[in-house]
């Protein structure tokens, strides 16, 4: 993994020409510009690209998917981590094929805003903030180990569901492992 001593880049609901703009002057990995770039064209509904400040070889997005079953449509939130040239996915379920929309909470389609990104020798830390009832939000770390082997992307609880009663900061058990 590459150091650099750069500024962070936050783009959100970004499109091909904000990516490329955003990059002008920010040096940054030719795979994490690949990684970037098949991302926009591959998921369309990107929420939110952070990139951290100190390295050019790690990024996390948010993308929201869907995928229309027998029983309905599918919605999931996806969560992809960018690492030294490797991927991890992870995938929250926000509707279920069978699930009435009408019935969620409105929270569950409201925006989870990525805060920061660190990286801590083979582990990229998300830290983000959830919505809760009443407006407010909690913040919760996912932890993605790219010391692992890969196994593919992982479905998971949404994050809503994570919060459920925690007081404080909540650090979730060691994420998805990817491509």
């Amino acid at each position: 993994m590459s150091k650099s001593l750069t500024s962070r880049i936050v783009l959100f609901e970004p499109d091909a020409d904000q990516l490329k703009s955003a990059l002008a002057d920010r040096p940054v990995s030719p795979d994490l510009v690949e990684f970037l770039k098949t991302l926009l064209k591959r998921k369309k509904w990107a929420r939110k690209i952070n990139i951290p400040s100190d390295h050019d070889d790690v990024a996390a997005v948010l993308v929201f998917t869907t995928q229309l079953k027998e029983g309905g449509l599918e919605i999931f939130s996806e969560l992809h981590v960018f690492c030294a040239g490797r991927t991890m996915v992870e995938k929250w379920q926000v509707v279920g094929e069978g699930e009435r929309i009408s019935l969620l909470p409105k929270e569950a389609f409201r925006a989870i805003d990525i805060s920061k990104v660190r990286v801590e020798g083979a582990q990229v830390n998300v830290e983000f903030s959830v919505p809760i009832v009443g407006g407010q939000s909690r913040t919760l770390i996912k932890t993605f180990d790219f010391s692992q082997e890969d196994t593919g992307p992982r479905v998971v609880p949404h994050p809503l569901l994570e919060v459920g009663s925690f007081d404080g900061e909540l650090r979730a058990p060691t994420s998805a492992i990817g491509s």
